[in-house]
């Protein structure tokens, strides 16, 4: 009797003291931006903002698991009022997942916000890119991508190889006897497997599974919508041993055609910290930690909750993870393409119905270079953003039109990827690949995964893939000057950007060369066909400035290429009518 009065003072003190403030038009601060950065084996700082000075105070744990409860034994605090807040925590574990709390207090009251960071692994970090169709290393900076790769037999090899778990997501799992017979050796030779997968009837290969004692579990929770991720987690359970720990995704779905016919790609990351992850976002949907489903927990879809970090530190290189629906992953694909481009972004998209990323592109295409591959079969379906982007006579045409293709090879292009400045010099070199295919049902319904990283090298091997896909639907564009030629340039060289731009109808084009010899300039329309010369002589060393008329051109997008021997270069322009 005598808790229940206390508890009724307490909260009738709280009330009184609140309405107290807001009587004085005082109010707690809003908390705003909260992130983490720096991350490192045993550390991270927390940033987050408030709309008027406040305290800051931290506490945190390690869960070790979703289903544990949360008891913080840990915590910071800074009396310091002020707006802008950054707080580091020390003496963490390696390729551990925290919870943590931010709380910001002043004579308003106290606000509080939450999140989850992962501290850095000690794993290699190593990363390993596969194509199942060819590559175009003739724009390699120096290693050759891997095309033209057996898929079937990689996951083979990768099954045999492990030794403790494995965790799988798929949307198909079909017709591959010797993947299939591969997971029942692991299983018999006592690796842990766990097996999620879509609503679809079970095949063959899944009962086979089932009947050799692998758990599967099955999304049937709005069964309109799919478990569409595409992952698999090696040896991250019983296992701690941090160099064996891998993380597989892609496109790739586990059939003949998927393996050997569509065009796919698989990641390979050896990173802890990944394996942990995305093993959190997994037990979500298999509703426990242990080797067998709790059915009455699992939970997909809306039904899920943001519980897992975003931003991962694998050796030194920054990944950011999203799963849908809980993440808006759409939200974060239209940030980076609004904040991130330097110069270009290029895709390889399934499926393209999604209008706010459509936008977000439309939006940087008067600035920026846009190219893309659809594939075939989806470029016709109701609402697909590629007659709109091509400039066809549907409503929304985008005018002028991009430079987007149709697959054209037998089967099904079934990538998921973007990459950004892929052909520059700088840039942010950004590669986001996964389950994600830029449409609605991704983004309200159905499970997927994205995987953003932040390197130049393996942005350069989906590029080589992108340019095979690229040039055998019929691009031309991409690729001719814009990157590792223009890095050969001698110095003091310069093309710049022609100004006005957008212009109607001249335009002035400004060069210095800084060696006597003949230099062409030429002016090229969307499709690469040269329609003007503008400079043809020899120079001598110095700054020029040569004009483009426009009158009797279309308006629309142009390059202008300047070359001299194995030198060129190349920037793009608006005419505008």
């Amino acid at each position: 009797m005598k808790k229940i009065i206390y508890s009724s003072l307490l909260v009738f003190l709280v009330h009184c003291i609140l309405t107290l403030n807001l009587c004085k038009g005082q109010t707690p601060p809003v908390i705003s931006n909260l992130t983490y950065g720096n991350i490192s084996q045993t550390g991270v700082t927390l940033f987050w903002s408030t709309d008027s000075p406040a305290d800051s105070k931290i506490r945190w744990m390690a869960p070790d698991s979703n289903y544990q409860a949360l008891i913080f034994t840990d915590s910071l605090y800074f009396s310091d009022q002020g707006t802008r807040h950054v707080i580091v925590i020390g003496q963490l574990q390696p390729a551990k997942i925290y919870k943590y709390q931010v709380f910001s207090h002043n004579a308003g009251g106290t606000s509080v916000d939450s999140g989850y960071f992962v501290t850095q692994s000690l794993s290699s970090g190593s990363v390993e890119v596969y194509f199942n169709h060819t590559v175009d290393t003739s724009v390699s900076i120096g290693e050759n991508a891997n095309g033209s790769q057996n898929f079937e037999n990689l996951f083979d090899a990768q099954i045999n190889n492990t030794t403790h778990s494995i965790d799988i997501t798929m949307w198909e799992f079909q017709g591959v006897a010797s993947v299939t017979q591969a997971l029942i050796n692991a299983k018999n030779r006592g690796v842990k497997i766990r097996f999620i997968y879509n609503q679809m009837t079970d095949t063959s290969q899944v009962d086979s599974l089932v009947a050799h004692g692998i758990p599967v579990l099955r999304r049937n929770y709005l069964t309109n919508f799919s478990m569409h991720d595409k992952f698999w987690i090696f040896d991250h359970r019983n296992n701690s041993n941090h160099d064996n720990k891998y993380l597989w995704t892609g496109s790739t779905n586990v059939s003949h055609a998927m393996l050997h016919q569509d065009r796919n790609n698989i990641i390979r990351i050896q990173d802890e910290s990944l394996c942990a992850v995305y093993t959190r976002e997994f037990e979500e949907m298999w509703g426990s930690h242990t080797d067998l489903p709790n059915v009455s927990r699992a939970k997909f879809g809306p039904e899920k909750v943001n519980n897992t970090p975003r931003i991962v530190n694998v050796a030194g290189t920054r990944m950011e993870v999203y799963f849908a629906p809980t993440d808006s992953i759409s939200d974060t694909i239209c940030s980076i393409i609004g904040s991130k481009i330097k110069k270009n972004i290029y895709f390889c998209m399934y499926k393209f119905e999604l209008p706010p990323v459509e936008q977000a592109l439309n939006l940087i295409y008067n600035g920026k270079h846009l190219s893309g591959v659809f594939d075939s079969s989806n470029s016709k379906l109701h609402n697909s953003a590629f007659p709109r982007m091509k400039g066809k006579p549907v409503p929304g045409a985008w005018d002028p039109p991009a430079d987007v293709f149709i697959d054209t090879i037998p089967g099904l292009l079934h990538h998921k990827y973007f990459l950004l400045d892929a052909d520059t010099s700088g840039g942010n070199k950004i590669i986001a690949t996964g389950s994600y295919n830029w449409e609605t049902p991704a983004e309200t319904g159905n499970d997927e995964n994205l995987l953003v990283i932040y390197d130049a090298r393996v942005n350069n091997l989906y590029y080589q893939e992108f340019m095979a896909r690229y040039r055998e639907s019929g691009g031309v564009m991409v690729g001719i000057g814009f990157g590792a030629a223009y890095q050969k340039a001698p110095p003091g060289f310069s093309l710049e950007q022609n100004y006005p731009n957008p212009f109607d109808p001249v335009t002035n084009i400004k060069y210095a060369v800084t060696a006597t010899s003949t230099f062409k300039i030429a002016v090229y329309d969307m499709m690469g066909r040269e329609v003007k010369i503008v400079v043809n002589e020899r120079l001598a060393p110095g700054t020029y400035q040569t004009s483009f008329d426009g009158t009797s051109f279309p308006g629309g997008f142009y390059f202008y290429k300047i070359s001299e021997g194995d030198f060129s270069a190349t920037r793009k322009m608006m005419l505008k009518k």
